[in-house]
Formats: C-alpha cells, sequence, structure tokens
C-alpha cells in the first residue's frame, strides 16, 4: 500500500481504527491528498473496539522523565522531580519518613559523639593535671583516653556511617573518605597505645603492660580494625580484584568492621572504671566523686554513641541506593569482571 493510500485511509472514522486530528489548522480540501508533516506521529489499535478519542500528550521535561536505571541488576536512585506547584512541598525523598528519622538520628548521633570528646577533655583537665610529655609520665597516659575517644570510637563510627550520612555523594568519593577517616583513627590510635605503653614504661617503678582484661579487648580491637582496613583497603580500592571477590568480600567488611567498633566501646568503658579506681582514692571513687560522676557519664555517652551508629549502620530501611552518577563506576566494575 502507498504511502498516499495510508494518509487517506487513516481520515476515514472505520472500525479498529482511531481517527487522529491533525495538529496543525486543517486546509480546504481538494482533490489531491496533503501529506501532513508533523514531529510526532500517534497510532492507536483499537482491535475492532470503539475507537476513543485520543489527545495529543505534552511534552514532559527533563525534571519529569524519571526513567527506571538498573545496572547489573542493581537498581539506581533518581533525582527527584522537582515539585509541580507550591503546594506540594519538597521532593519525595524529603518527605520520606524513613529518612526524616535517619536525619534526626544522625544528629543525635553526631551531638553525642562531640559532648563525648568535650567531656573527656574536661575530665582529664580538671581531674588529672592536663596533658604532658614523657618528662611527666602521668600527664603522658591522659593523651591515651583522649586520642582514643576521637580517633577509635568518633571517627571510627563516622566512618561506618560516611556512606548512608552522604548518600547524595559519589560511590568513588565516599570510598576514599571511608578510607580516609578510617586512616586518622589509625594514627591517632597508634599515637595513644604509645602514651599508655610510655606511661607505664617510664614510671617510676615501671607499671606492667598488657594485664588487664581492657588491654587485652583493646589490642584485640586494634588488630581487628589494622587487619580490616589492610583488607577492605585490597577489595575495594586496590585495581584488579574481580567483582565477584568484591560481593563476597563485603558482608564479611561490614560485620568485622562493627564487631571491631563494638569492640572498642567495651574497651573504652572497662578503660574508664580501671582508671577511676586506680586514679581517685581521695576521695576514694565508691564514695561517687565528681570525678567518678564524670566517668560515669562519659562511659553512658560511648554506649549511647555505639548503639546509634550501629542501629543507624544496619537498619535496612536507611540503606543508601547507588544514584546515576555511579553508573560508570558500576559498569567499569562489570568490566574488569
Amino acid at each position: 500500500m502507498s504511502k498516499d493510500s495510508d494518509v487517506e485511509q487513516a481520515t476515514k472514522p472505520e472500525s479498529g481504527v482511531v481517527q487522529v486530528e491533525p495538529a496543525i489548522a486543517e486546509e480546504p480540501q481538494s482533490t489531491t491528498p496533503t501529506t501532513v508533516s508533523t514531529t510526532t506521529t500517534v497510532i492507536a489499535v483499537t482491535n475492532g473496539e470503539k475507537p476513543v478519542e485520543v489527545t495529543p500528550a505534552t511534552p514532559a521535561t527533563a525534571e519529569q522523565v524519571q526513567p527506571a536505571t538498573t545496572i547489573a541488576g542493581i537498581e539506581l536512585a533518581t533525582p527527584t522531580a522537582t515539585a509541580t506547584s507550591p503546594s506540594t512541598g519538597s521532593g519525595k525523598a524529603n518527605m520520606d519518613p524513613a529518612l526524616i528519622n535517619f536525619k534526626v538520628l544522625y544528629v543525635l548521633t553526631q551531638l553525642c559523639g562531640l559532648t563525648m570528646i568535650v567531656l573527656v577533655g574536661t575530665w582529664i583537665g580538671q581531674h588529672f593535671g592536663g596533658l604532658g610529655g614523657t618528662s611527666n609520665p602521668k600527664l603522658e597516659f591522659n593523651w591515651h583516653p583522649l586520642f582514643m575517644t576521637i580517633g577509635f570510637i568518633y571517627l571510627y563510627g563516622n566512618s561506618i556511617l560516611i556512606y548512608r550520612g552522604f548518600r547524595t555523594t559519589r560511590k568513588k568519593t565516599l570510598k576514599l573518605t571511608h578510607a580516609g577517616i578510617h586512616m586518622a583513627a589509625f594514627i591517632l590510635t597508634v599515637i595513644a597505645l604509645k602514651t599508655v605503653f610510655d606511661s607505664h614504661n617510664l614510671a617510676n617503678p615501671p607499671i606492667p603492660n598488657m594485664y588487664s582484661l581492657h588491654s587485652w579487648l583493646g589490642l584485640s580491637a586494634v588488630i581487628i580494625f589494622s587487619l580490616q582496613y589492610v583488607a577492605g583497603f585490597v577489595a575495594f580500592l586496590a585495581p584488579g580484584l574481580r567483582e565477584n571477590y568484591r560481593v563476597a568480600m563485603m558482608p564479611l567488611h561490614i560485620y568485622f568492621g562493627l564487631f571491631g567498633f563494638v569492640l572498642a566501646i567495651a574497651s573504652a568503658v572497662m578503660g574508664l572504671t580501671e582508671k577511676a579506681i586506680f586514679a581517685l582514692q581521695n576521695p576514694a571513687y565508691s564514695t561517687l566523686p565528681p570525678a567518678g560522676v564524670l566517668a560515669n557519664v562519659i562511659g553512658v555517652l560511648y554506649v549511647v554513641f555505639g548503639a546509634l551508629v550501629v542501629y543507624l549502620a544496619t537498619e535496612p530501611s536507611y540503606k543508601r541506593k547507588p544514584i546515576p552518577e555511579d553508573t560508570a563506576l558500576l559498569n567499569s566494575s562489570s568490566v574488569n569482571e
């Protein structure tokens, strides 16, 4: 059938064919069929049913079109559409109750962590003489609880939450930030360990090392943290590893990361109690002096901070979805597989 006869047939209201009105003004009819050029051709087939009226659809804007995108079976999050009217409020993501709850708990976690650091500084400054060097082993020891609190608890916890706290940032940037925060925590932890060993070895008489449960669990947490860092760097940052190995490593990476963090919290609570019992003699810790009360408050903050971090990191509804900017990273990983 020729093109002209197709156009002529489309103007007849036959059964099974929808009559489509031209988008431009009608020209006077003539004996010669006129070909209508339009940018969009709409064809509707009704299979013998009653024809229905078809109206041209309004072209969708770039903000309204959000195609579902999947890479290797992973659903990518699409940008939230802009509100069509002032009464609709912010985007869908901002109205998500789970995301609102996450933001509230995330801010609470940060406030708890910062308060914890401030109170540790106040504790060692007002009740234990402040900070010092190797010439004064007792004051040098005070670097240990301060740096452990900043590095091995606060930074460690924030490194765990980096993927969920900054969910709109590209995955590659989050990986580098995650590794960078871990490295800062590791450096502070090494300094804290050096100060505690110096304070024991340089004391007169020397104090034995590694005899308490606090030291056993603390050193175990540091070893797990170090091995976890090396394994994570090789699996997720170093090039050349096959994607299936990375997928297999991810559950272990998550588990041992959280396990090491919980172990660090437990060790820190025992270390506070040990320090309070040995150092608070007049008045004794059993009489609950201000230094003892402050030590207990810091321990409670340790536990609350750890519980919030673990909850935010394990709650499924708070999980970060890949964003379209991660497509290139996912594609490159699929190519290397």
